[in-house]
């Protein structure tokens, strides 16, 4: 059941994945921190207004 993700987990006997679906976490964090970067890129390509006077 649990043998899925022993490979990608880096730790013995999966201890690295989640029960219920069977991937890592380290990918979750990955994909936030793309995220991120995509964010921060979008914010600094648009223009921002001018200071009201």
């Amino acid at each position: 059941m649990y043998d899925k993700c022993v490979v990608g987990a880096g730790g013995a006997g999966g201890a690295g994945c989640l029960a219920q679906t069977g991937t890592s976490p380290v990918w979750a964090i990955l994909a936030g921190f793309a995220l991120l970067a995509i964010g921060t890129a979008i914010m600094r390509i648009i223009p921002r207004r001018a200071a009201a006077r």
